[in-house]
């Protein structure tokens, strides 16, 4: 997905526990149930519930390219789907094995293995923003997409009031690893290049909403010095060495979470009315 894959091999990336998550071990179960409802809202939205009812030939394939610890295709295997995936990481490829019995291929493309047989639905969480060469993917997807397949892809949105409140702090940005950043119209251009048409848009992320507008505000309102990307990411990453080297910081950063939140209801909610919602989720198929 990168040219520099060690990015994604290492403890700065990961929290070091081999799990392949980002975020400290207390916010697992959290966090399972948002892959939950991810793949749930995924498979509904996108027809596929309904196209699996009628499917007589095959079970419908569905690949997550930069699967991470591969829970969403978990998920999307107990609904009744193939699931398969990609990553560029062999941290996350043995956590997804070794959680939950999902084989990645470690490929920064969509290697040739995935490309045999139709595919019925291709999803991009929160990968395109990493990705240095996009085309190289999109071009694929017209020749391998079921005659009715979705597209399905979610990026940070960089034209969201998130972006424009506190860029540096704001946890959309992250700027070593989202190399990328696309607007709407953008992926709509590339969409369109390649044949593809968009057909459903949404901006609001259940995972992410809340917690890019948190991050913009504590930069907003405390200062991006004292509130910079590294610290705020570190109170979600490592709490307890958070509160070590700053326990000022943490302690308000995480009392922050409730007392602004009538703020950042406000701000979400009209910021999905305005289409500047905090992520960009485009569901796509052929033209």
């Amino acid at each position: 997905m990168t040219s520099k894959p060690e990015l994604y091999d290492s403890n700065d990336y990961y929290n070091g526990d081999g799990q392949a998550s980002r975020l400290a071990p207390g916010l697992n179960g959290f966090l399972y149930f948002l892959d939950w409802f991810k793949a749930w809202n995924f498979v509904r939205v996108s027809g596929l519930l309904t196209k699996s009812k009628t499917s007589r030939e095959r079970p419908l394939r569905v690949i997550d390219i930069g699967a991470g610890d591969g829970k969403f295709l978990y998920f999307v295997k107990q609904f009744g789907f193939f699931p398969q995936g990609t990553t560029a990481s062999s941290i996350s490829q043995q956590a997804a094995k070794s959680k939950y019995e999902i084989s990645l291929h470690l490929s920064k493309e969509i290697p040739d293995e995935l490309q045999k047989e139709k595919i019925d639905a291709i999803t991009y969480w929160h990968v395109f923003e990493h990705l240095e060469e996009p085309d190289s993917h999109v071009k694929i997807w017209s020749k391998i997409l079921a005659d009715d397949g979705v597209v399905m892809i979610e990026v940070p949105n960089i034209d969201g009031f998130g972006s424009k409140l506190c860029y540096p702090t704001w946890l959309g940005s992250d700027d070593v690893h989202h190399i990328n950043h696309m607007t709407s119209n953008a992926l709509d251009e590339l969409l369109g290049k390649h044949g593809l048409a968009v057909y459903r848009r949404e901006g609001f992320s259940l995972k992410f909403t809340y917690v890019y507008l948190w991050s913009a505000l504590l930069g907003r309102l405390f200062g991006e010095k004292d509130y910079s990307f590294e610290t705020v990411f570190g109170v979600l990453k490592n709490p307890a060495t958070s509160l070590k080297n700053n326990p000022a910081m943490t302690i308000n950063s995480i009392l922050s979470i409730g007392y602004l939140a009538p703020l950042i209801i406000l701000i979400g909610a009209i910021g999905v009315l305005t289409n500047r919602g905090e992520i960009i989720r485009l569901y796509a198929r052929r033209a």
